[in-house]
């Protein structure tokens, strides 16, 4: 009995702490029927999708209390294909998110780890659908166009809309959330692929306004080794009013990537550019999403446009437990190879040029 009383004596001040601590498991199963139609020439096809909606997904928040108004949090996240049970974001554990940091009741918090961009959290704010639906905000390629050789395990995989090693510090005050990040990228002597971006959004009563720059080194992958990474630069503006019967979105983003350390062909991308407009209309219990995009691609010499149109039709079979229906079409000329995106779903994936792709989804969302 002697033996067990310093045994005792440490594990009194863990219980303590974990008296003040809290870990909520939670998770999305996102699953549809879709008929799509790729666009280039290979037929219809019929199957069964994961992430038309939101992306299917398991969770660990947690949170404890220091005392003082501060916390200490963490999430990790994973994301995973409901109609097979694999891996999604290239095979990562937790590959939606994964960090830790600190958070304050006067309205700061400091994030490390893997986590969204203040980019991507604007593009979200900015879309009617959040990202989600086929036809919405992904189409401009965040994430996508920036490094396009990145595998996961890369400092570049997913970026600039999932970031790496990276630092994030948030501040809300008088209705602004402002957000600034700072990342290491590659983790070289090189600098390849270190971040700085940051946010600014405004929202009082009907109106949402908000604004990101995102300035990038190129990452390893995408360059021959040993070269030296040049800057690269994104930059979105986008706002949303509420007039009752209707919520309207609009918004524009732009990249503009380096032609440094690259063989420029007729096809080497010289900037992208997206805008649109888009809406929320409450249909009693139902909600109704529409948006139209126009995405502009700048080659050498040339020009590409795209135009995507997208529509989803809402309904809740509980405060957990949506059906939806949703169809989305992309309309790429012969230099334009814009990808219709869903939630994690897609269609012209990875950017066939000429291509115009087709979706229409009956799904289930189920949240827990």
């Amino acid at each position: 009995m002697k033996k067990l009383v310093p045994l005792f004596g440490l594990l009194l001040p863990l219980t303590a702490v974990e008296a003040q601590s809290n870990v909520t498991i939670y998770g999305i199963i996102d699953a549809a029927v879709t008929v799509a139609r790729p666009g280039n020439g290979n037929g219809t096809t019929i199957g069964l999708d994961s992430g038309v909606s939101n992306g299917s997904r398991i969770g660990f928040r947690g949170t404890e209390d220091l005392g003082g108004g501060l916390r200490a949090n963490f999430l990790l996240e994973n994301g995973f294909s409901s109609d097979t049970g694999g891996l999604q974001q290239g095979g990562l554990l937790f590959g939606r998110q994964a960090w830790m940091g600190v958070s304050s009741t006067s309205g700061w918090a400091v994030t490390a780890g893997r986590q969204y961009s203040p980019m991507n959290i604007a593009l979200v704010t900015a879309d009617p659908g959040g990202q989600t639906y086929w036809g919405n905000t992904q189409v401009a390629g965040n994430g996508f166009y920036q490094s396009p050789l990145g595998v996961a395990g890369d400092g570049g995989h997913q970026a600039t809309g999932r970031v790496n090693n990276s630092v994030m510090g948030t501040w809300n005050t008088g209705g602004f959330v402002l957000r600034a990040m700072v990342a290491a990228g590659d983790e070289n002597a090189r600098g390849t692929g270190r971040l700085l971006g940051g946010s600014a959004t405004y929202a009082a009563g009907p109106w949402m306004a908000t604004a990101s720059v995102t300035r990038f080194r190129q990452y390893a992958r995408d360059i021959p080794l040993g070269a030296s990474a040049d800057w690269q630069q994104e930059e979105m503006v986008g706002g949303a009013y509420d007039f009752g019967v209707a919520r309207v979105f609009t918004g524009y983003y732009r990249f503009n990537p380096s032609e440094a350390n690259k063989v420029v062909l007729p096809t080497t991308v010289a900037s992208t550019a997206t805008y649109w407009l888009g809406t929320r209309i409450p249909l009693g219990a139902n909600t109704l999403i529409a948006q139209a995009f126009r995405t502009r691609f700048d080659y050498n010499g040339e020009r590409g446009y795209g135009t995507t149109l997208g529509m989803t039709l809402e309904h809740p079979l509980s405060k957990r437990t949506v059906l939806y229906t949703s169809y989305g079409q992309i309309t790429n000329n012969s230099r334009s190879a814009a990808v219709l995106w869903a939630g994690t779903a897609a269609q012209n994936f990875a950017g066939e040029r000429g291509a115009s792709p087709k979706a229409l989804s009956f799904g289930v969302r189920h949240a827990f």
